[in-house]
């Protein structure tokens, strides 16, 4: 006889980053409220090298009150099975399972889209390899508004749900412990994020204007790939940097008075996870351009080169930017809190999707032609 569960969440424990980090959020908010799941780790052919190691914080969600650890070859029932990334099945995984539920979601971490136009994976693939190996149809939970502008272009082979499914967090574990400006020094910003030269700016002068330490303005950096920027013309140096995981990151991001997040154009961010962290901790934000199509009017945007007088703007009035931060953290909580995941949990499951190409990001010509030279890349022995 099949297990029941409330929610069956299948992933790959090995993928890193953000992707992992909602996996885990999500998980354990499911299990706060006290819901059995049914927990399948599984391996993706995306990660081939024996270097790619199981996330710890991953593997440790199966000791968490009402999660039960699935293996190859389960049977098992639910109302909802969310498939973590599509990068996941695009290739196909190891393992073969049989689950049957009331909707099946593949949360799509990720565009299908490279910046530069190329396909990263073809969603149609993902959708079919994961209902070869798992035996369920999954329609895609974009994570924002951007990844689902990217997956409409290929409707109506795809079914997205009609709701997005976007990074949850534990509003607690993102406390305000020292306001912003409320220092006697120089003004802090800073940013923290893997140690990947794509989560910087591309050339060093936009990397010095970006995070412009000086007598008046201190920079803070947690992961950071020194040796690469140097390389380029950036002077890290000048900054001071931590380890990628040297201080708890809610310690890290209180000791700034604005969070300053730009990166490389060979990059696209799909949600923006640490923006997020940021504003949790009341801290002012100021980011590249490309996620006000996330974050709307809750930062403030600029480029690399009006760093210096935006700074200058927030710091002229910190009552108003701590009052700012306070109005945004509020909404940032109300819309990405944890304590959401239940509705959120009960409109998914009964969500009828959507299946047609409204505000798609490429025309059928393109997606065709683009899944074209996907597929000769992948004969070639290519990556994508």
């Amino acid at each position: 006889m099949d297990e029941t569960f409330d929610c069956l969440v299948v992933a790959d424990s090995r993928f890193a980053g953000g992707s992992t980090a909602a996996l885990v959020s999500d998980v354990t908010a499911m299990s706060a409220l006290g819901l059995k799941i049914g927990l399948l780790f599984v391996r993706s052919a995306y990660l081939d090298d024996s270097r790619d190691i199981a996330n710890t914080k991953a593997l440790a969600l199966r000791d968490l009150p009402g999660v039960t650890a699935l293996s190859s070859g389960c049977r098992a029932r639910g109302d909802v099975a969310f498939l973590h990334h599509p990068l996941v099945f695009s290739r196909g995984i190891e393992e073969r399972a049989r689950l049957s539920v009331r909707r099946a979601l593949l949360v799509a971490h990720h565009p299908p889209f490279r910046p530069d136009g190329s396909l990263e994976y073809n969603p149609v693939g993902a959708i079919r390899r994961a209902r070869a190996a798992l035996g369920i149809s999954a329609r895609f939970a974009p994570v924002s508004s951007y990844v689902r502008a990217q997956l409409a272009s290929f409707a109506p082979l795809v079914v997205q749900s009609s709701m997005d499914w976007p990074n949850i967090f534990a509003t607690e574990d993102w406390p305000i412990l020292r306001a912003p400006f409320s220092g006697s020094g120089p003004t802090v910003i800073g940013r923290h994020s893997r140690v990947d030269t794509l989560k910087f700016p591309a050339t060093g002068a936009e990397n010095d204007a970006a995070y412009p330490a000086g007598p008046d303005l201190k920079v803070r950096v947690m992961g950071c790939p020194v040796e690469a920027l140097k390389k380029i013309g950036a002077h890290p140096e000048r900054w001071d940097i931590l380890a990628f995981g040297e201080e708890p990151v809610a310690d890290f991001l209180n000791s700034l008075d604005i969070f300053v997040y730009f990166y490389h154009p060979g990059i696209e961010e799909a949600f923006g996870r640490t923006v997020v962290e940021a504003a949790l901790c009341g801290r002012p934000l100021l980011l590249d351009p490309r996620l006000r199509r996330t974050f709307g009017d809750m930062a403030s945007y600029c480029t690399p080169s009006e760093v210096v007088s935006a700074v200058d703007r927030l710091a002229a009035d910190p009552a108003l930017a701590r009052q700012r931060a306070t109005e945004v953290r509020d909404k940032m909580a109300a819309k990405y809190g944890s304590q959401s995941l239940g509705r959120r949990l009960e409109l998914i499951v009964s969500d009828k999707g959507v299946r047609d190409r409204s505000g798609a990001a490429a025309s059928p010509g393109l997606v065709a032609h683009k899944l074209a030279g996907h597929y000769r890349r992948r004969i070639a022995g290519g990556t994508g």
